[in-house]
């Protein structure tokens, strides 16, 4: 990553009265491991859920022997919801040891593809923010605000019966440009019109794929879709939420564009 995406972990984006940005291994005061937090506070099924993201688990080579002191810092955090969605296989492995359990093994990838149910639906996008900020009630509004400073695209998709919220991101994945879908208002309404919101998607953002976290698409067949099997699975530790309750945004995800 550039200088300038590091420093976007120690920025308190979302105002928390958490004053620090993760913990450090300190060897005679030289920093010799690092693990970086971001900690934010979301509603969710309409009571706020204090989150804390883990960005980066660092650790110089002659020091891995202590680098589970700093995973260990993370039990203190008994009042939030603790989320890694990008662990190595070490983490992986040191998160399960603390409770930690997955709440994502894959990946589905769409590519547009037109077919007879296309031509059965439609759908409108509205991709201007402040035209799309009109519609937001008062809790999307907050998540739109808290997203606004970084690179997310905030789309209001209508369609003949509902309409929905829709938040993503354009990346990279293995030099093809992709949008990733972090956050959708209304998956039912999403799920009927996937086909063809996957070609205007792709077309009005100019990316070849549209990427989304599997569990939000179980049971859609859908013509070129296609599972990828995550490196290692996602994983999260709670004592109140569930893993339906848990998506990208307040998260290294969207805040680096990853």
């Amino acid at each position: 990553m550039a200088k300038e995406d590091w420093k976007q972990l120690f920025i308190n984006h979302w105002k928390t009265d958490t004053d620090y940005y993760g913990y450090v291994l300190v060897d005679d005061k030289k920093v010799v491991g690092y693990l970086g937090m971001l900690f934010a506070i979301k509603v969710i099924q309409g009571e706020p859920h204090k989150l804390c993201n883990i960005s980066s688990w660092i650790v110089q080579k002659q020091y891995r022997n202590e680098s589970f002191a700093l995973l260990l810092q993370l039990l203190k955090l008994k009042t939030h919801t603790i989320t890694i969605f990008t662990p190595n296989k070490a983490t992986y492995l040191a998160s399960k040891k603390l409770g930690f359990v997955d709440f994502e093994t894959h990946s589905r990838v769409f590519i547009p593809f037109p077919t007879l149910k296309c031509l059965q639906t439609d759908c409108f996008i509205v991709e201007d923010k402040e035209e799309v900020k009109k519609f937001l009630n008062q809790k999307y509004l907050k998540i739109y605000n808290d997203h606004l400073s970084f690179n997310c695209i905030h789309l209001w998709v209508k369609t003949k019966t509902n309409n929905f919220y829709i938040i993503l991101t354009k990346v990279f994945k293995k030099g093809i440009p992709a949008a990733r879908i972090h956050f959708v208002s209304d998956l039912n309404s999403f799920k009927q019109i996937l086909e063809l919101l996957t070609i205007k998607l792709c077309l009005k953002l100019r990316v070849l794929i549209v990427i989304i976290d599997d569990r939000y698409v179980k049971n859609i067949n859908i013509p070129l879709s296609k599972r990828i099997k995550l490196p290692q699975p996602r994983v999260f530790k709670s004592e109140v939420l569930k893993r339906e309750d848990i998506d990208s945004l307040y998260s290294e995800l969207a805040v680096l564009n990853l």
